[in-house]
């Protein structure tokens, strides 16, 4: 059977090719503008004063860094490079900061029966435009930082954003079911107090299922050094390291 990420005609297995459809998805989630082709890779206006906007990279290509580093004098401007820390390091000046390490991860993504909540929890799910949230709820009161519906407390969250894996094109509209290609899940996270109670995997299998449904057929995500133990528990594989680092001054 032929894997989904290496489809004829799509590539996806190739790594420009996955970082095309990160970043698509990744702006469609934060709701900015379509990122735009730069030499080398990708720009995405984000507007915020910590991250006024990303470069993201798919590969360290000295001569492009060279110029890039050399072009940014605004604080706040990452870059993002699929390359270990020690690839992006040395075109980098004191001015600015690495973050810590992060990990672009593929799977394929199937058809599945509904996955069952752990006790005492139950699952919000929606999708409207390609965007597709789901929220863990307890019926609770006591735990958590959020509050849900009916004065539920929210324990995890999450969401994934459907995308044809092209910027800027009008694939960044919503794909209609079922010619999208892709899933992007973003803002994956369980809040301290449901912690190890498998609500990870509870959440990223119901966004999975609903994301197939739609004609996901591969799911993309960046991980944190924590997320990637659970999402290679769950069947993920590593497609590239991630480095950020921001310009501060």
């Amino acid at each position: 059977m032929t894997d989904p990420l290496v489809a004829a005609g799509g590539s996806l297995g190739e790594l420009p090719a996955v970082v095309r459809t990160w970043v698509d998805g990744w702006a469609r989630s934060r709701g900015t503008d379509a990122p735009r082709g730069v030499p080398g890779g990708f720009r995405i206006e984000v507007g915020s004063p910590n991250h006024r906007a990303r470069y993201v990279l798919p590969a360290a290509d000295p001569a492009v860094l060279r110029d890039l580093v050399g072009a940014i004098d605004t604080p706040g401007l990452w870059i993002k490079v699929c390359a270990p820390r020690e690839a992006l390091e040395p075109a980098l000046t004191p001015a600015w900061k690495i973050s810590e390490p992060q990990y672009l991860m593929v799977s394929a993504l199937a058809p599945m029966p509904p996955a069952t909540p752990p006790p005492g929890y139950t699952l919000d799910l929606t999708d409207h435009d390609g965007i597709i949230d789901a929220r863990v709820l307890c019926s609770g009161t006591g735990a958590g930082s959020g509050s849900g519906s009916g004065g539920a407390v929210l324990a995890a969250s999450g969401r994934a954003a459907l995308t044809t894996g092209a910027p800027g094109s009008a694939a960044h509209s919503v794909p209609a079911p079922p010619c999208a290609a892709a899933a992007v899940f973003d803002m994956i996270g369980t809040e301290a107090a449901h912690r190890r109670r498998g609500l990870g995997r509870f959440l990223m299998a119901s966004l999975a299922r609903r994301a197939a449904e739609l004609g996901a057929g591969q799911g993309v995500l960046v991980a944190s050094p924590d997320g990637r133990a659970l999402y290679e528990a769950l069947g993920w594989r590593l497609r590239a390291p991630v480095t950020a680092a921001v310009f501060t001054a």
